[in-house]
């Protein structure tokens, strides 16, 4: 099973977090799979936005504890940094629909989208801030937390 499948529909490019039995929790090779979907979508001319969202009943339980265990960002680029840096140079809108979980990292995620559509059953934790980090900190005055529309 592919965890993250993208699908077409005219100019919008559906990004979907697919790991439902894990809470569509994200391992460091699927950060480098998004950054690498987010860095391609930007060049492609075809791609006018991003649809993003997660399989079962969850958006993103953040990042799969055992495999961060293995695998924890050390000096430099890790997946990590290269997903949010492909975030924050994403200049197309970003739409992210959200239903259950979003923990932690798939709370941060959703800090660099333009838009946010939260489901009845959508809830939000973050473990830690990096809101200053954020694509969408500039549009919001610099105050981290601050909506931005």
């Amino acid at each position: 099973m592919d965890e993250i499948i993208t699908e077409r529909s005219g100019n919008i490019l559906c990004v979907q977090l697919n790991r439902p039995t894990k809470r569509n929790a994200i391992t460091s090779r699927m950060y480098v799979t998004l950054a690498d979907i987010f860095e391609d979508a930007a060049k492609d001319e075809r791609t006018r936005i991003v649809l993003w969202h997660g399989a079962g009943d969850s958006f993103c339980a953040g990042n799969d504890v055992e495999d961060f265990l293995k695998n924890p960002p050390g000096p430099g680029e890790s997946p990590q940094a290269r997903l949010m840096n492909a975030l924050i140079d994403f200049d197309k809108p970003l739409v992210a629909a959200v239903h259950g979980a979003a923990i932690g990292g798939g709370t941060t995620m959703l800090t660099h989208c333009d838009f946010v559509y939260a489901g009845e059953s959508a809830n939000s934790k973050c473990l830690s801030s990096i809101l200053p980090l954020c694509r969408n900190s500039d549009r919001a005055g610099g105050v981290p937390g601050k909506a931005s529309a």
